[in-house]
């Protein structure tokens, strides 16, 4: 996986998470430091906290390198603003349960990550924010037991995912303490 490029896919995921620390979900995971991400300075070289989230106290040079590189990648995609950012979720054709309980999943993680970040979230607390992280909080106690696959859900779902896609975006550019544009925090004039 190229740091820079873009992020793996849930399969990808999965193989690598299974090799660092079995058992953590790749969408959650994924969530968590998205979450993170949208709240700490980054670059953060000398602060491998993140990790701290996935590894706890274990030391582990790959999986330092595999979350480095996960980190860069969701870091550039988010900065950039734009469709290039995804939630890493299995693919379109896996049964609509799994999906949507890797959504809800997705959505712990990162409201999870939020809260980890060490950062108060109430310095933001704008309107659009306090209805988003309503909205996460319903999204990530969804009931996936037996969902129809039907055209109808299956429109939901992506709608769903499209939602917390946007939502994602919208956190990361409200609140992420580097998202200032360069030309105003090299500007004295303008402070």
């Amino acid at each position: 996986m190229n740091p820079i490029s873009s992020l793996p896919s849930y399969a990808e995921l999965t193989i690598l998470l299974n090799e660092i620390e079995p058992g953590l979900h790749p969408a959650e995971a994924h969530g968590l430091l998205c979450g993170y991400l949208c709240l700490i300075p980054y670059p953060e070289k000398s602060n491998p906290d993140f990790e701290k989230l996935f590894l706890h106290d274990k030391k582990n040079k790959k999986a330092h390198t595999i979350l480095s590189q996960l980190s860069e990648a969701s870091y550039h995609s988010l900065s950039q603003f734009s469709f290039e950012f995804s939630l890493i979720l299995p693919d379109d054709d896996t049964d609509i349960n799994t999906r949507t309980e890797a959504l809800g999943l997705w959505c712990q993680g990162f409201l999870t990550g939020l809260a980890q970040s060490s950062t108060p979230l109430q310095n933001h607390a704008k309107d659009e924010i306090t209805e988003a992280l309503s909205d996460l909080t319903e999204i990530a106690q969804i009931n996936f037991g037996d969902i129809p696959a039907n055209e109808e859900d299956e429109t939901a779902y992506f709608e769903l995912v499209e939602y917390v896609r946007l939502t994602t975006l919208m956190f990361f550019n409200e609140l992420q303490p580097n998202s200032v544009p360069q030309k105003v925090a090299k500007n004295p004039l303008l402070h």
